[in-house]
């Protein structure tokens, strides 16, 4: 954002900058609406805002402490969250018939090109907060280098691991009844049964789910934060925790009232993400 301002002027950095905040914060209504319509799904007698309660206070929290903290934090979990994951995909392979991946292109290319662009933003595309992080890695070209070597080889493997999630999902229920299923990943791990001892695992996926949710969320609410900061030249994003909390809890439900709205927002803020490509 100062990048911005410097080199483009108050006037037009300023307008790119508050682009950049709407776009980060549709970004941050979507990841928030997974959490509030999933727990609705899978713990119906909850009170939706339980979530957004419980989810949002530790974000506040992280912020709060420092971009540092969510860094190390991150650090010492997703290894071993990452493990899990594949873990229980791996269990879950004996009950997958590969068969159900047939036919391919059986109606043609337009069902696929419409079902990847939502994917190719939501969730594959959730990586441009990570650009705002590289203004705190060094000035040494070496260090800058590893940045974004260690940026791009963690993009290729959560590309891969979540090609898996589509895939195991594809393989585990035929085609009517993968489109009644709100979210299938989790349905697939139900279906994991080794004797009598290994099954209903579905409690595991949630935590990794809530998790890795959780920290995309709060990276991406941490640069609107950082954002607001720059903008008007204030303070720190911490000082801003709060009241951006406040705004995204507040009015996640009634700019996204229903999950199927979900998908349909998912299309407009891909070819809204598209012009900061250009």
């Amino acid at each position: 954002t100062v990048t911005l301002k410097k080199f483009w002027g108050k006037f037009l950095g300023g307008i790119v900058n508050i682009y950049y905040l709407i776009f980060f914060y549709i970004l941050c209504l979507l990841i928030v609406s997974d959490v509030y319509y999933f727990g609705k799904i899978t713990m119906p007698e909850t009170p939706p805002f339980v979530f957004l309660i419980f989810f949002l206070i530790p974000a506040v929290y992280g912020v709060k402490l420092g971009l540092e903290v969510i860094a190390r934090l991150m650090e010492f979990s997703l290894p071993s969250l990452a493990s899990v994951f594949v873990l229980l995909f791996i269990l879950v392979m004996p009950k997958l018939d590969y068969q159900k991946l047939r036919p391919i292109m059986s109606e043609g290319i337009r069902p696929i090109i419409a079902g990847a662009i939502p994917n190719m933003n939501f969730p594959y595309g959730q990586i441009l907060p990570i650009a705002f992080l590289y203004k705190y890695v060094k000035t040494d070209s070496t260090e800058g280098n590893r940045f974004i070597r260690y940026t791009f080889i963690g993009i290729f493997f959560s590309t891969i691991l979540l090609s898996i999630r589509a895939l195991a999902a594809a393989a585990a229920f035929d085609q009517y009844t993968l489109q009644t299923l709100k979210f299938p990943p989790f349905s697939t791990i139900r279906v994991i049964e080794i004797g009598d001892v290994i099954e209903r695992l579905d409690p595991i996926f949630l935590g990794i789910f809530y998790i890795t949710t959780f920290f995309k969320f709060i990276l991406t609410y941490y640069v609107i934060c950082q954002i607001f900061s720059d903008l008007f030249s204030a303070g720190q994003p911490k000082d801003f925790a709060i009241p951006v909390a406040v705004i995204i809890g507040v009015s996640m439900p009634f700019f996204i009232p229903r999950f199927d709205i979900i998908v349909q927002t998912i299309v407009p803020y891909f070819f809204l993400s598209l012009l900061i490509f250009i």
